[in-house]
């Protein structure tokens, strides 16, 4: 099993898109962080003493990614409640699952299923094996992006101005929870459809907020046709990363760990049978 999370550690260290979709994605968060330092230095903020508001974020449908740090009010800006605003807005998201989906897929053009698949004594082990490798680059790909933004704000700014590491701990961890197992569910979908095409976009779709207006779709139908009200918003992913605030109490975090890990076990179980399953050749 080792040596299995070593070879797709070096497939992925060894893919050129690993590279190419980190560095966009470094440019593109520098760039976007320059735009929102500008604004809030154009903004009248509270001084160091300042009481800390969070606000309900907008349930409006949006699509995209919109780093919006206005839930904040009344806080000194800082590393961390940008990067809290970033991790929120499916940045990470979207930039995280591209990389995944072309990973995932990629066995099927080098031929590694067909040389290793038949080799292990589990099949299994090759998505749990994958599944290692993602957290591990998602792990890096957000750390990365921390450091980008504390460099942009130590040049920007003059200092790096982290804030409070206690109070957004919490919330960081949860994000990393639910973006993994986004990436997760799609990585299962991609292995179960074996279509590079229709997992991707399916996958930049979700990412980008379509799923909502998927759901208002079958609320809508389901009301017409049961006259009952429905709201299956709230059980997606993006919908809890969106939503999402530091200031979480204890049953908001056992709630979101429940939520993750029903989303992951059957992600898993799914994938595994279809691994199980599937023809080597």
């Amino acid at each position: 099993m080792f040596n299995i999370i070593k070879m797709d550690l070096y497939k992925m260290f060894k893919m050129r898109s690993f590279y190419v979709v980190n560095i966009i994605a470094m440019v593109s968060v520098a760039i976007m962080l320059l735009f929102v330092v500008v604004d809030a230095d154009k903004t009248d903020l509270k001084g160091s003493n300042a009481t800390t508001v969070y606000e309900d974020k907008d349930q409006n449908v949006k699509l995209g990614v919109d780093v919006d740090d206005s839930q904040l009010l009344g806080t000194e800006q800082n590393v961390l409640t940008i990067y809290s605003s970033f991790m929120s807005s499916g940045f990470y998201l979207f930039f995280s699952v591209i990389f995944t989906m072309i990973f995932a897929l990629s066995e099927n053009k080098n031929g590694y299923i067909k040389n290793i698949g038949g080799q292990v004594r589990h099949r299994w082990q090759l998505f749990v094996s994958k599944l290692t490798a993602i957290f591990i680059y998602i792990f890096m790909f957000d750390l990365i992006l921390l450091v980008v933004q504390s460099v942009i704000w130590f040049i920007a700014k003059g200092n790096f101005g982290a804030g409070s590491f206690s109070e957004y701990i919490t919330f960081i961890i949860s994000q990393f929870l639910l973006q993994y197992v986004f990436v997760t569910v799609c990585t299962a979908i991609a292995i179960i459809t074996k279509s590079r095409v229709f997992s991707m976009t399916a996958a930049v779709c979700l990412s980008f907020g379509m799923g909502k207006l998927a759901c208002m779709g079958i609320d809508a139908g389901i009301y017409k046709l049961l006259n009952r009200e429905v709201s299956l918003e709230k059980y997606l992913i993006t919908t809890k990363i969106s939503t999402m605030l530091p200031n979480m109490d204890m049953a908001q975090i056992r709630n979101i760990i429940v939520f993750a890990a029903v989303y992951f076990i059957v992600s898993v179980f799914v994938g595994i049978i279809s691994v199980e399953k599937r023809d080597m050749v």
